[in-house]
């Protein structure tokens, strides 16, 4: 009779991160609440001064603690999910503690203080990823090499709900998603900056509508409002490539389609890939993914899929357009 074969064991399964949720509003209820089941995290606290947070904390068996002092050592990854106004001091705080951070977009108030936070965590070996939600959107991860193609790309971004208490105005809450989809896809510089706006008093900046062109040619016109309830909420991106081609990012359904036309129907090459016509719908959700991908930078050490760097860059293009919007009239 042959010897059994013993075959050698297979790689343990790395032990899940242990992760906070700092700030426990609506964004933060939803990172909690991911963590708590995403595979690779163990949710240990959520930090929150309001007294409401108890009730979550209780359901999903973790502790509460009122301030991130507290946090037991223990802890080695947190969502920052607070108001823009702290994110600079708590982030900077955290990250002083050796603690791996994912921050709500926008990354600071200010470029100074978004580069000072890239220098607190390059100097304290720390992962720092902005939340830039939509690059982990399954449309945009189908439709992103269609970009760099585009000779004009057309974004809308509307919701029919009111701005958040906290939120500064349209184009950091709302238009700094598609400005940092398209920096990161065209990687060229703007060479021309037209912006208008107005404010219907709900914020600085209600609406706004945005012209760039790049370094490489392309033109891109955005569009960006909040808190019309008779309108069907909209977040897509037009792009319509030198071949006359036109494909649509539909952000909201999170698929990428091909707008037919009569000279062609057929798959279009991009890049060496071929897009399907549609693209099928990828059911794992964004905030998933975002999370996900996060938690494999950390545990691997690896440059995150959204840098502060990146984050930076669409905060500054960000704020030229609002200045540019506000300036006074001469």
């Amino acid at each position: 009779m042959n010897a059994p074969v013993l075959l050698s064991p297979g790689p343990e399964p790395a032990l899940p991160l242990a992760t906070a949720v700092v700030g426990v509003g609506y964004f933060g209820s939803l990172h909690a609440l991911c963590y708590s089941r995403l595979p690779g995290s163990c949710l240990q606290a959520l930090v929150d001064p309001d007294p409401i947070t108890q009730s979550l904390a209780e359901h999903l068996g973790v502790p509460w603690f009122t301030c991130a002092a507290e946090l037991p050592p223990t802890i080695r990854t947190a969502s920052v999910g607070t108001p823009v106004a702290t994110h600079f001091g708590l982030t900077k705080s955290l990250l002083q503690q050796g603690l791996d951070v994912l921050l709500e977009k926008p990354i600071a108030e200010t470029t100074a203080q978004a580069t000072e936070l890239q220098m607190v965590a390059e100097a304290n070996q720390c992962i720092l990823q902005i939340g830039h939600i939509e690059r982990f959107n399954p449309a945009f991860a189908s439709g992103r090499a269609l970009l760099p193609l585009a000779r004009t790309i057309r974004s809308v971004r509307t919701t029919r709900h009111p701005p958040r208490p906290s939120a500064l105005d349209v184009v950091i809450d709302l238009m700094i998603h598609d400005l940092d989809l398209i920096l990161h896809s065209l990687g060229a510089s703007v060479v021309e900056l037209r912006a208008s706006g107005r404010s219907c008093g709900l914020t600085a900046i209600d609406e706004a509508e945005v012209e760039l062109t790049f370094s490489n040619g392309c033109r891109t016109y955005l569009d960006a409002h909040w808190g019309r309830d008779t309108e069907q909420e909209e977040r897509r991106m037009v792009a319509e490539l030198e071949n006359d081609e036109t494909w649509v990012i539909d952000f909201r359904r999170r698929i990428t389609y091909r707008k037919a036309s009569n000279s062609s129907t057929g798959p279009l090459p991009a890049n060496g890939h071929t897009l399907p016509f549609p693209t099928q719908r990828i059911q794992e959700d964004t905030l998933s993914l975002q999370l996900g991908a996060f938690l494999d930078a950390c545990r691997n050490r690896s440059l995150p899929q959204v840098t502060p760097t990146e984050g930076n860059a669409a905060l500054e293009l960000a704020h030229h357009i609002r200045q540019q919007i506000l300036r006074p009239c001469p």
